[in-house]
């Protein structure tokens, strides 16, 4: 457990027009999301809503691992800082374990749904969170798809363990694109490992240890640490392949 940096990417997503408002200009939807591992001693919510409004343009959407404030805390504390309304994702609830807690950016977004549960895993270093919320975008109605997890850490590695964590958080992403068939799906997350790596590299392809799902496209392209001491970037931002 460390702190992390942010990683930041814009997605352009090409969405349904309807015909009394098309215009050229709204061919592509433009938003901004931001994945932090904030680390769990860390509780001083204005430090952390700071460093993350320190970005420009702000995000949309916000995914925070290691996050042991209360969801409203964290909340007022990026809508005072930023002078936007951001809101903890719907179903989050008491602390379930360590995953991936979202918040929005409610001028742009609408929540319609969302939950967290415990993984129902034998996790390392406390227990493991699913974590996902069905977003509306305001004005063209697009719907979007996100949430995550924080995988145990391993020193010696541990697939098996990781794979069941991911599975969890699967079989609510895949109940939501079964239910809203026009969303796409972004999910975010420490995954303590590098994206080059076997289990990582079956996740992208949709293989988790059994169970299969869609297949994913790296967003950022994270090429420096987000890990203090160095190292690969272990911190990502995944999005349903082709989709964006």
């Amino acid at each position: 457990m460390a702190f992390l940096k942010a990683s930041v990417f814009v997605l352009l997503a090409q969405v349904a027009q309807a015909a009394e408002s098309a215009t050229s200009s709204e061919a592509f939807l433009t938003f901004k999301t931001l994945e932090w591992n904030v680390f769990w001693r860390n509780k001083n919510v204005w430090n952390i809503a700071g460093t993350i409004m320190a970005n420009d343009p702000k995000p949309d959407v916000i995914g925070l691992c290691e996050l042991t404030t209360t969801m409203k805390e964290m909340a007022d504390a990026l809508s005072q800082i930023s002078g936007r309304s951001y809101a903890a994702q719907p179903g989050r609830g008491v602390w379930q374990g360590y995953g991936t807690d979202i918040f929005y950016n409610t001028g742009r977004w609408e929540a319609l749904e969302g939950g967290a549960v415990r993984a129902p895993c034998s996790s390392w270093g406390g227990p493991r969170a699913s974590n996902w919320v069905v977003l509306r975008e305001r004005n063209s109605g697009h719907l979007l798809i996100t949430g995550g997890t924080h995988v145990s850490y391993c020193p010696a590695g541990c697939d098996a363990l990781q794979q069941c964590e991911l599975r969890s958080l699967y079989s609510h992403l895949d109940t939501m694109k079964r239910k809203y068939p026009a969303a796409r799906v972004v999910w975010m997350g420490d995954m303590n490992q590098a994206k080059t790596t076997p289990m990582l590299n079956g996740v992208m392809e949709g293989d988790l240890g059994g169970y299969r799902s869609f297949q994913l496209d790296d967003a950022v392209q994270t090429n420096q640490n987000t890990y203090m001491s160095g190292g690969s970037a272990i911190d990502h931002i995944f999005a349903e392949r082709g989709a964006f």
